[in-house]
């Protein structure tokens, strides 16, 4: 009976830290520009995974795949213009010289063209 007493006591403290980090977890705000689709492109012979960065939000892309000669679609933050600004190497290799860190402005409904 006594733990049953303590339990009541303590259930309003612990539900209301929960709802408290539960509003914490809310997504932010959409971006002040919207939202712009794009392609990637793979040009090459084989499949090719990228690490893309997104200039505008700030966000990273982690490991986008991209079969081998196919297209990706991607929605990334808009600039004043309406355009994507992004920045891009390949994954695979063993030094930067061989996956150069790559910037691009890309329009609506464009494709980027990765190739070797």
């Amino acid at each position: 009976m006594l733990a049953h007493f303590v339990f009541l006591k303590i259930k309003p403290p612990i539900l209301f830290s929960f709802v408290f980090l539960l509003f914490g977890c809310q997504s932010s705000a959409p971006p002040e520009f919207g939202m712009v689709d794009w392609y990637i492109a793979n040009g090459t012979g084989s499949s090719v995974t990228l690490n893309l960065y997104d200039k505008v939000c700030g966000r990273n892309h982690y490991r986008v795949r991209v079969s081998r000669l196919s297209e990706t679609a991607i929605s990334t933050c808009a600039n004043e213009s309406g355009n994507a600004e992004i920045r891009y190497s390949r994954t695979a290799g063993y030094s930067v010289s061989e996956n150069p860190v790559q910037h691009n402005v890309i329009s609506r409904n464009q494709s980027l063209l990765v190739s070797e």
